[in-house]
């Protein structure tokens, strides 16, 4: 029975890796596209200025001039840096960045797997690995070019290894786990609502409450001080503190329905473990084991309430949220599978269609993209890699100017005179449109010629002439 056991939960845990892995190879070349495109276009624009401008880790920039002439105020460029040295191997091909979110999504998935392990048994622990590597929304994003699957990863590390320093007295373990929570917090400081179980475990645990309590006094400023410098050093975050205090304002019904109803079941657990998800609760009430994970639930739920002015629309914000839920529809499977009987047929069951119901959630936000390398080749035909451009707002503008692969402005609307006049005098020498300029009246055909380029679907015209020269300096 005990080697059968054994199998199970080597079974289950390392198909649930190999599986997450093999499925993430669908588009592993892909552009930006689908939800979200213009996230993945800003860090994509970072990590590509990093390798063709050979810019310093500490200086990372977009393609937007209007917010980043020398440096952009960001969150600690590490994915976009990792990202360019690999991509000096993996070639211009978009292969290096989802890769690396591949590999954070497995890092999370494993030390998930030994935090579980700590917490109940192996086979818990598996189950649960098995419930997170295919929640849609952790499943989703270890798709995209976005650092947040790489903050979670180096998040659950922390939490990880500061367990097994509660249980072994371990101080390298202490000591990695501050940094890994501390570069983490630098990503996305959403993770730092893990503060909240953790201070409850140690107060739980703790040999000696106090001294405990000591050390995670210490543990919090040791994690602290890298974000502080981060900010102080990158303007990161400084304007948007005020967003913070007016969370109220932003609490309308749709967004209590999001985090309430919709994507816990719909996006963190995935409809088809949602059975696992209530039943797990219901046996870690009943049993007094609950209040670890309880506790990390309503942390994250703070935290993203506290950032409702920007939570409200980037579900990947929500991330936070999936471990522990995931740790308790993994406990939920296990007291399933245990009960015999068509129990365990059902656990199985839902075991295996778990992937296919990911799958099929997300499938929708993939967008097109065969476009994208069709203007951009053109576009390195038909202007020079220094030259300035001028693009219509598709998603901030983030987007087309990655496309492009040219720094320059957005403009909201083409008869936005006075911000056109400015980006003309600061050296912008086309304009990018998705119509032609004959639909545009008179404002655009002031400045550039009638004479369009096609760069693909879209039309490049020049400046004209006259005004090009009056702009040079």
């Amino acid at each position: 029975m005990i080697l059968k056991r054994i199998k199970a939960e080597s079974v289950i845990y390392y198909t649930a890796l190999i599986l997450f892995f093999v499925l993430h190879l669908y588009r592993l070349t892909a552009p930006p596209n689908g939800y979200h495109k213009w996230r993945e276009s800003d860090t994509a624009a970072v990590t590509l200025n990093y390798i063709q401008d050979k810019l310093s880790f500490s200086n990372p920039r977009t393609n937007e001039l209007g917010t980043s002439p020398d440096r952009v105020a960001m969150e600690l460029p590490l994915y976009c840096y990792a990202g360019a040295k690999l991509g000096r191997f993996t070639g211009d091909n978009h292969i290096a960045l989802h890769l690396l979110s591949v590999l954070a999504g497995l890092g999370g998935l494993v030390f998930l797997f030994h935090i579980v392990k700590l917490l109940f048994d192996r086979f818990t622990a598996s189950l649960a690995v098995w419930a997170m590597a295919f929640s849609p929304l952790y499943f989703y994003y270890s798709f995209k070019m976005m650092p947040d699957i790489l903050m979670l990863g180096l998040g659950l590390a922390g939490v990880y290894l500061f367990l097994f320093f509660i249980r072994k007295k371990s101080w390298p373990g202490f000591a990695v786990s501050a940094v890994c929570l501390a570069v983490s917090a630098c990503l996305k400081p959403l993770i730092l609502s893990i503060y909240l179980p953790l201070f409850y475990l140690v107060w739980q645990k703790g040999d000696k409450r106090i001294r405990s309590l000591i050390f995670f006094a210490l543990y919090t400023i040791l994690t602290l001080l890298p974000l502080a410098g981060w900010i102080r050093y990158s303007g990161w975050l400084s304007d948007r503190t005020g967003a913070v205090f007016d969370f109220y304002h932003y609490l309308d019904n749709l967004f209590l329905k999001k985090i309430f109803i919709q994507w816990p079941f719909e996006l963190w657990v995935g409809w088809l473990l949602v059975p696992a998800f209530i039943w797990g609760l219901y046996r870690l009430v009943k049993n007094r084991r609950a209040g670890f994970f309880l506790v990390w639930m309503l942390a994250s739920l703070v935290a993203v309430v506290l950032v409702a002015r920007y939570s409200r629309h980037h579900d990947y914000y929500s991330l936070i949220f999936i471990p522990p839920l995931a740790i308790i529809t993994g406990y939920g499977l296990k007291q399933f599978y245990t009960c015999g009987n068509w129990r365990r047929t059902v656990t199985i069951i839902l075991i295996i269609l778990a992937p296919f119901g990911a799958f099929f959630r997300v499938k929708e936000r993939f967008g097109e993209m065969e476009t994208f390398y069709t203007v951009r080749n053109a576009a390195d035909e038909n202007i020079p890699r220094g030259d300035k451009v001028i693009v219509e707002d598709n998603t901030r503008g983030a987007v087309r100017l990655y496309e492009l692969n040219r720094r320059g402005w957005y403009i909201r609307d083409r008869n936005d005179l006075s911000h056109i006049e400015q980006f003309v005098t600061e050296g912008a020498k086309y304009i990018v449109l998705e119509e032609p300029l004959e639909k545009s009246g008179v404002v655009l055909r002031k400045y550039f010629s009638d004479c369009a380029v096609r760069l693909g679907t879209l039309y490049c015209y020049p400046l004209k002439e006259a005004l090009l020269n009056r702009s040079e300096p």
